[in-house]
């Protein structure tokens, strides 16, 4: 029995990339666990991946697309097909004759 860890220690240019695949991805998924400790999964998923030799972003990003899916776009913003003199019941503003 080896006494050595087998999972490569992260450094900090491996973090920032990681945490740079998270921002991209606009993921920040949390759980709350048994002891009150707040773990974030996609973080310990990528972090997984890279120890098991997964370096490269662009599979990263896949892998959170796979477990996780697509991030939500912001909604659009609603446009009213009528104005805001029907929808309220209001009569229309008149123009001042002149």
């Amino acid at each position: 029995m080896s006494s050595t860890s087998e999972k490569p220690h992260l450094t900090s240019s491996d973090l920032d990339m990681l945490q740079g695949v998270l921002d991209e991805a606009g993921y920040d998924a949390r759980i709350l666990i048994d002891d009150q400790r707040v773990f974030n999964v996609a973080a310990v998923l990528l972090i997984r991946l890279f120890q098991e030799g997964v370096t490269s972003p662009a599979m990263l990003s896949k892998a959170l697309e796979y477990h996780f899916g697509k991030p939500k776009e912001p909604p659009k913003p609603v446009t009213p097909i009528c104005n805001r003199y029907a929808i309220q019941g209001l009569p229309r503003e008149r123009r001042a004759a002149g």
